[in-house]
């Protein structure tokens, strides 16, 4: 049995403090060997652009069993 990628996105977490809540948002179509630090890099950049402060990021795989 082996494993093949199909697709990857990033969840983008941030915190709405004055509403005591926290704020999710999704992107899709992730590439294949993306790094930490990319992940890093476009979380601070997204977050650079809201008022939210970033809070963490979670990275989603799927995987073919064939």
């Amino acid at each position: 049995m082996n494993k093949e990628w199909q697709e990857a996105s990033v969840e983008l977490y941030f915190n709405d403090f004055e509403n005591d809540k926290e704020v999710k948002q999704n992107f899709g179509n992730l590439k294949k060997d993306v790094t930490a630090d990319s992940i890093g890099a476009f979380q601070e950049a997204v977050a650079g652009l809201i008022v939210f402060p970033a809070t963490y990021a979670v990275v989603t795989e799927k995987h073919r069993i064939v």
